[in-house]
């Protein structure tokens, strides 16, 4: 992979997402939301590409499945108007299907094409599957860091203008109650990564997306979060009580 080819796949990607354009403003919403984060998610992949010092090939690598990894969301929200996965399809598997039918990977190495698949697939699981090849654990670790990276910041920008822009494909169809878990709050407590099976309102979301420090992989990551802000300011959203501020001090000493 190449700056070259990177250019291209980036060419075909707004291409691709511009036939998605509609006069429907839902869509339109997110369909703009979901290119940007897109773009972003690739900046914050050549930040941790970088950071570790990987070679041009792999470099530009990762840009490619940071544009590429949600390519399923377009199709996802025109047709079933929700990216809520369980009530429409796994996203991440869509991705992989668009890519081939499109076959816009078909020019590169298939060893590339693998690593761009299997990456894709992986970067929403709970955990990463499959028995993967170092180089290609790599790439999957990267896309998943690179991501939450950026869902933070969705995240924190939809709470701070819901109420003038509202967006309830953000909120996955979840109450925006004051309510929360105090399940997810012990799991945090304890270092795991929070399962969804407790999230019943937008805060349990929150919650577990706070869960994914326990699932980052870089440094650099790590560095981000703290540059940004990200665990104050998401604790900042949730109901301010003793239990709640406990967390924050763990969470903070966690990341340090």
């Amino acid at each position: 992979m190449d700056e070259e080819k990177f250019n291209e796949l980036k060419t075909w990607f707004h291409n691709y997402v511009g036939s998605f354009y509609t006069d429907d403003s839902f869509i339109q919403l997110n369909v703009i939301l979901k290119e940007e984060h897109s773009i972003r998610v690739c900046e914050n992949a050549s930040l941790i590409a970088a950071s570790e010092k990987l070679d041009n090939n792999d470099y530009f690598l990762a840009k490619t499945i940071a544009l590429l990894h949600d390519i399923g969301r377009f199709k996802q929200i025109s047709k079933y108007r929700t990216f809520k996965d369980s009530d429409s399809e796994n996203h991440a598997v869509l991705g992989v299907k668009v890519l081939k039918a499109e076959g816009i990977l078909s020019n590169l190495p298939a060893t590339e094409q693998k690593i761009i698949l299997l990456a894709v697939v992986n970067h929403n699981r709970f955990r990463i599957k499959g028995n993967l090849d170092e180089r290609t654990l790599l790439h999957a670790k990267l896309i998943r860091d690179a991501d939450k990276l950026d869902i933070f910041k969705v995240l924190l920008e939809h709470h701070n203008q819901k109420d003038e822009i509202p967006n309830p494909a953000l909120e996955l169809g979840l109450p925006d109650k004051a309510e929360y878990s105090t399940v997810i709050v012990k799991e945090l407590l304890q270092n795991k990564v929070a399962s969804v099976s407790h999230v019943k309102t937008c805060n349990d979301m929150n919650l577990t997306r706070l869960a994914w420090l326990f699932d980052l992989n870089f440094r650099e990551t790590f560095s981000l979060v703290k540059k940004h802000g990200f665990i104050d300011k998401l604790i900042s959203t949730l109901p301010q009580n003793a239990e709640i501020e406990a967390l924050r001090t763990h969470l903070n000493e966690y990341m340090d």
